[in-house]
């Protein structure tokens, strides 16, 4: 009989083809690769299994939909619920009331003691491809150096929404000093010194998971208010007839990195922003490829129903993306994580532009310049917003997260010198310490899921890359300050042990590296058909090769040079970018990083003017932190 391990990982990968989910919510297929493969047919492709695949799951996917945000009790600070409104994850309420096991997580309606704390993580019910919903029973016996994990207490947040020691960057447009905190100035709250008190939602039945409601449960009782940690001593209730859901503005909340608090799946925002790129995608790349009305119609449907209708239509912020709940106005404001909920933004920018090309009849005028209006206000929140610039400023796979949701955006709406700079920015400033020597990523590998993390900013990575690419530019032979590229953290993240995290997070980007710097050894199909025997009937498998990545090493068998006259693809006129454009956003940036020569660790920039960073909400590292992730495979540093 096979092993429950191996089970577990013929599950895992079966699902991932059935959902068509391990392309990831984040990525990028260059437009006309796609409508060029619809005009050759897939019969004698090799992608043939991959397209079938695409059609397939568009129609799976779109059984779901359409998905909403508003589809929720719980609503906002603001009251408006077309706002769009998340939890932070890992962040878990720390406060002891004196209750008989009742509490807002799980047995609700229990009279024994709660056996268990919650801070445990463990959820055999997770969804193990959702970021919020990520598995988290890990024993990978890492070692970690310091970082700093700090509660939120009133106080101390109230503290950290006047500190100003972060430094100014100028790596995005508009981006100035940021606030450790977003300014209460960016949204609107109530106007009573009350904390506001969301509704208890109305969920009935027992828990279940589905994969885009999320968790339901019973609350409990009104005598038997929320208890979330076993002690030998407890806090009275407030009142007898505090409700669960009082809990999210009575007790303070502690974050405790990689480990979900799954009441975060009480909320629609983070898996329908998720479902519906994804669907969405999946339905304009069949539709490109067949020309199928249904196709068509979805697409236009779902972008409809998430974006622009009056009545469920979000409205174009992330306000209250990842909010730490707690008491008091502070914790009635989103954090800069929570833009990171909106990276499926990505996709529907790249739907959207397939949509187009093929001449879709659902995809009118009105809703494009709808949908224009929607983007340009939201690139405004991006620039301007004060966790826009916050994000702006940090070092981690927030900050690749973002580069690639600003420029997406900036490409739909024209701005093509725009999203030239923004890539160039990234790759030529924060992207130079975020790859060590080996390949490491030391701002991902400081975390207490490694392997899950390194992929997760891979995932960003490549798609900036490939965004480069659709403008003409080539940025993968880019490399970091310490002489590595995108494929050195690729190799590095491959040779790792996964120690219980998921190792399929890794497969689309072995075939996005193969196809954007060739594979003469065939190292990474090897891989894939070791790891994954069916990947080449996964819908990743059309979007990675090397005729989708003109400017990559792959499809060139000698490395291109930043020249712009070498830099025009035939894609570059679909999205408006001139040779003028790309000349003037092209060059050799860092050129001088081709030597050999082993080049000593220095602090990341990110510490020239504060001496730590924010990975997530109240997560904080130093540059000793992160020093030892720096060193070369060869160094038997200490």
């Amino acid at each position: 009989m096979p092993s429950h391990r191996s089970t577990s990982l013929f599950l895992t990968l079966a699902t991932y083809v059935l959902l068509g989910l391990a392309g990831g919510p984040n990525d990028w297929v260059n437009i006309n690769y796609v409508t060029s493969m619809s005009k050759a047919g897939s019969s004698s492709s090799d992608t043939s299994s991959a397209q079938k695949a695409i059609i397939s799951q568009a129609g799976i996917t779109a059984a779901k939909g359409p998905w909403s945000i508003t589809t929720t009790n719980v609503k906002p600070p603001s009251g408006d619920s077309h706002d769009y409104l998340s939890w932070a994850p890992y962040h878990w309420p720390d406060c002891n009331w004196c209750t008989k096991g009742a509490n807002h997580i799980a047995n609700p309606n229990s009279t024994d003691d709660f056996q268990g704390d919650p801070s445990s993580g463990n959820d055999p019910d997770q969804d193990p491809y959702d970021e919020n919903t990520i598995n988290n029973d890990l024993t990978n016996g890492n070692s970690f150096p310091p970082i700093r994990r700090r509660s939120f207490r009133s106080h101390s947040r109230i503290r950290r929404m006047h500190r100003s020691s972060l430094q100014e960057d100028s790596s995005f447009p508009s981006a100035s000093v940021p606030q450790r905190r977003a300014s209460t100035e960016d949204v609107a709250l109530p106007v009573d010194d009350t904390p506001s008190l969301p509704p208890t939602p109305a969920l009935p039945g027992t828990a279940t998971t589905t994969r885009d409601k999320g968790v339901a449960g019973t609350q409990a009782p009104a005598q038997a208010p929320a208890k979330t940690q076993q002690s030998s001593k407890c806090t009275p209730s407030p009142t007898k007839t505090l409700a669960p859901s009082a809990t999210w503005t009575t007790c303070p909340y502690v974050v405790r990195d990689g480990q979900v608090n799954p009441d975060v799946r009480t909320l629609p925002g983070p898996s329908s922003a998720q479902n519906m790129a994804e669907s969405v995608f999946l339905n304009s790349a069949a539709f490109a490829l067949q020309k199928s009305p249904t196709h068509s119609k979805n697409a236009a449907q779902f972008i409809d129903t998430f974006f622009l209708s009056p009545s469920t239509g979000m409205h174009p912020n992330m306000n209250f993306g990842q909010l730490v709940r707690g008491p008091g106005k502070e914790h009635q404001v989103g954090t800069f994580t929570g833009i990171l909920d909106m990276r499926g933004l990505v996709k529907v920018v790249n739907a959207i532009q397939l949509l187009r090309i093929s001449k879709s009849p659902d995809w009118t005028p009105s809703r494009d310049q709808a949908m224009t209006t929607w983007m340009k206000s939201y690139l405004s929140w991006l620039q301007n917003s004060s966790l826009g610039k916050e994000v702006a400023s940090k070092a981690n796979n927030h900050l690749t997260f973002y580069a690639g949701q600003l420029a997406a955006v900036q490409i739909f709406v024209g701005d093509n010198n725009g999203a030239s700079t923004t890539l160039r920015n990234y790759f030529q400033k924060q992207f130079l310490d975020q790859v060590a020597a080996s390949g490491e990523q030391p701002f991902e590998a400081v975390r207490t899921r490694p392997f899950h993390y390194r992929c997760f900013n891979l995932e960003a990575m490549i798609t900036n890359a490939k965004l480069a690419d659709q403008l003409g530019i080539d940025m993968w032979t880019t490399k970091s300050r310490y002489g590595a590229n995108i494929q050195k953290a690729l190799d590095y993240a491959m040779a790792q042990d996964p120690k219980g995290e998921d190792i399929a997070d890794i497969f689309p980007h072995v075939a996005s590296i193969a196809a954007a710097y060739g594979d003469p050894n065939d190292k990474y199909k090897r891989f894939l058909q070791d790891k994954m025997p069916n990947y080449k009937s996964s819908p990743f498998w059309f979007y990675d090769q090397s005729p989708a990545l003109p400017n990559s090493p792959g499809f060139s068998k000698q490395k291109r040079s930043m020249v712009a006259d070498d830099l025009v693809p035939a894609t570059a006129n679909l999205i408006g970018t001139s040779p003028g454009d790309v000349a003037a956003n092209s060059g050799n940036f860092i050129a001088a990083q081709a030597k050999d020569a082993r080049i000593p660790f220095q602090c990341p920039s990110v510490f020239q003017d504060s001496p730590e960073t924010e990975l997530e909400d109240g997560l904080f590292v130093t540059c000793e932190g992160v020093r030892l992730f720096y060193r070369d495979i060869a160094d038997n540093l200490p």
